[in-house]
């Protein structure tokens, strides 16, 4: 087995790990720099962002070709400066290139979730994940809205980047409501009840499945281990 193939078996088991990895660092990772480093720092992260979900696809080979040629335009659109013209005229064609990717994904995890019949670690990565993905799907939705209505929320947002943005859809998926960024229009007032209700709702939904799945598990290993021993007793 040579190195090329050793290594995309890795990258193959280990894609969970690195997609988890890869989202903490988009997320997380720009909070710790300063302002005039955010651009770039967010731009590296979301390369990389990127680059974990193609590496997550398992599809038909025409999908994954698909699927890498708009992740690598992606990349490519990221790198234009956010308030030239052309990045403004390009954005919101960037935010529907990745939102529709991370839809794909979560659609893939999801998939795994259910065909799955244990609750291993690659599950719980997988969850975790999916909830990271919902907040990032709701910052670019929230992006979007700003692009066309900067008068859509309340509060100090900055106009250089989306981190601001991206915090208010945190606070909103997981229902905290600070109250320092709040929606004002109604197709913001809109994006806010619905990203509220998907979080919650994927986390009723993920309690359920998983101890679903565990309880199904932990039943049928009792179930085998007794018909070992009735056999041993025989």
């Amino acid at each position: 087995m040579n190195f090329r193939s050793t290594f995309g078996q890795h990258l193959y088991e280990n894609r969970y790990l690195y997609l988890f990895l890869a989202t903490i660092l988009q997320v997380f990772l720009v909070s710790f720099f300063p302002d005039r480093n955010y651009l770039f720092i967010n731009e590296l992260t979301f390369s990389i962002f990127m680059l974990a979900n193609i590496n997550f696809i398992r599809h038909s080979r025409r999908i994954v070709l698909v699927m890498i040629f708009f992740g690598i335009l992606s990349i490519f659109l990221a790198w234009v400066p956010a308030q030239s013209d052309i990045g403004q005229n390009i954005l919101p064609w960037k935010i529907s290139i990745v939102v529709l990717f991370i839809i794909v994904i979560i659609y893939q995890i999801v998939s795994q979730m259910v065909s799955s019949k244990i609750v291993d670690a690659k599950m719980i990565l997988g969850v975790i994940t999916i909830y990271i993905l919902f907040g990032l799907i709701a910052g670019e939705c929230n992006q979007l809205v700003y692009h066309f209505d900067h008068n859509a929320y309340s509060g100090a947002l900055d106009p250089t980047n989306n981190a601001d943005l991206r915090y208010y859809s945190y606070v909103t998926i997981t229902t905290l409501g600070y109250g320092d960024i709040a929606p004002v229009s109604q197709i913001a007032r809109a994006s806010a009840v619905f990203f509220s209700l998907t979080g919650q709702v994927y986390l009723a939904v993920v309690i359920a499945l998983i101890v679903g799945k565990y309880v199904s598990y932990t039943d049928k290993k009792d179930e085998e281990e007794e018909e070992e021993k009735e056999r041993e007793g025989n």
